[in-house]
């Protein structure tokens, strides 16, 4: 039987911030948010990404269009104002997208919704939000990207994992460190036993992400009140990973009648996880 490998990309879309915050005041926006869309390899064809939102005081981009040759991430611009001027208070709203196209395995695609917080708030500008999580090369940790400068909660470099995330043990280790590289990036190192894994669309499970606590990250401008939702964001892949180099001690010669033991706990790349490994024998005479 012979097959023919005709796509080996799987088709899907990811979005870089799923809980937006924008303000409203009795004049109109005061300021607005946005997000990315990114599809994960070119179409054959048009993908049409539609929005809808039941909130008709919620402003958006209503039309996104992705070709075989702009293909790689769109942005969506949102601002809201007050459904009721008299009324100065917050509310929810929830951007959903529908995806249309000619490309099969684009065509219906699923989307995450996005969720809006609409604020009635003296702030400019909106708190920051997840924008993207990336293995580093070696697997060793993680870059943690924000879209705007953040207050770094109390202004230290170093930061206990578990007060920003959630399952931060079981994902990043017990022993696991975070750091701020700048006011909008952290640098997640893993301990021992760390179970996070880069995002898998097939098979998409809470360990594939980085999970964000809520009411705590707020922007780094004088006076700011509001705080950055609870939201998460996928672990992308590294970008040119290292791959595990192998290392074997084994004796040099053996009796016919001895046994062999082949040690190969020198080798490294597990990205603070234990390698798994597989054994046989390659050789062109009876072994």
């Amino acid at each position: 039987m012979t097959c023919q490998v005709i796509e080996d990309d799987v088709a899907f879309a990811t979005v870089s911030g799923k809980t937006l915050t924008v303000g409203a005041g009795v004049d109109g926006p005061t300021f607005s948010d946005g997000y990315w869309i990114t599809l994960s390899a070119p179409p054959t064809a048009n993908v049409v990404v539609s929005l809808d939102c039941a909130d008709t005081n919620v402003f958006y981009t209503k039309r996104l269009v992705f070709t075989p040759d702009d293909w790689a991430r769109k942005y969506v611009a949102v601002n809201a104002s007050l459904a009721d001027p008299d009324v100065l208070e917050g509310r929810t709203a929830r951007l959903t997208h529908y995806v249309e196209s000619a490309d099969a395995f684009f065509d219906d695609l699923a989307v995450s919704d996005v969720e809006i917080a609409v604020e009635f708030s003296v702030d400019s500008v909106p708190p920051p939000k997840l924008e993207l999580v990336r293995f580093l090369d070696g697997g060793n940790g993680l870059d943690v990207l924000f879209d705007s400068p953040t207050n770094m909660i109390d202004g230290e470099w170093d930061i206990d994992c578990a007060t920003l995330f959630e399952y931060a043990a079981q994902q990043f280790g017990a022993d696991g460190t975070c750091a701020w590289t700048n006011s909008s990036a952290l640098r997640v190192t893993f301990g021992a036993g760390a179970q996070i894994v880069p995002f898998d669309y097939v098979a998409a499970t809470t360990l594939n992400s980085a999970h964000l606590k809520g009411g705590l990250l707020k922007n780094d401008l004088d006076g700011a009140t509001l705080t950055s939702a609870a939201q998460y964001a996928e672990a992308q892949k590294p970008l040119d990973p290292i791959l595990p180099a192998i290392s074997i001690t084994a004796p040099e010669s053996v009796g016919k009648c001895d046994g062999v033991v082949l040690d190969a706990r020198g080798a490294t790349g597990g990205g603070s996880r234990a390698l798994t490994y597989n054994w046989g024998v390659l050789t062109t005479w009876d072994a």
